[in-house]
């Protein structure tokens, strides 16, 4: 095996099999992978195995959304991606957030960490889409929608709402 494979099996590496019938090799970028022999890992035949995922990512991401206009069922597939990559590549404490909703909250609610994860992967709510989800969130009795009664989206009183939405 090459010292050079670290970078590619820092975060775990799984291998089954033997030296007859084949290894079946598994990391997070690369998700599963054959080779027939354990001289065959080497940084080459990662970069091979990290672009063929990608490939599979863009094809299931594709037919996602080609689901989703055909049946108006919105499937949130590019936060699954994101939240993959933050937890593969994060440098603070991944322990922070640990599902995806949290992550996707994040994004949706926290400036820095869009800037940080987000990737162009939200478009800004508008003043009426963001005052629907604080009416529907935080609805006080008596309070009623005027152009006057303005709600203050950043109170810490009120449960957090959305700046943006994922697209």
């Amino acid at each position: 095996m090459d010292n050079k494979i670290y970078e590619y099996i820092k975060n775990g590496i799984t291998i089954d099999g033997n030296p007859i019938d084949g290894y079946k090799v598994f990391t997070i970028p690369t998700q599963h992978f054959k080779i027939d022999s354990l001289h065959q890992l080497t940084p080459e035949v990662f970069e091979e195995a990290i672009r063929k995922q990608k490939e599979i990512e863009n094809l299931v991401i594709e037919m996602f959304n080609e689901v989703s206009d055909e049946t108006g069922i919105e499937i949130d597939w590019r936060g699954y991606l994101l939240f993959n990559k933050f937890m593969e590549t994060s440098k603070g404490d991944p322990d922070l957030i640990w599902n995806k909703e949290q992550f996707v909250n994040m994004l949706l609610t926290d400036d820095d960490f869009y800037q940080e994860w987000g990737e162009n992967s939200c478009v800004e709510l508008t003043y009426e889409e963001r005052y629907k989800y604080w009416f529907s969130h935080n609805y006080e009795t008596g309070m009623e929608y005027y152009p006057d009664n303005v709600p203050d989206f950043d109170n810490d009183y009120y449960e957090p709402t959305p700046k943006r939405k994922l697209k």
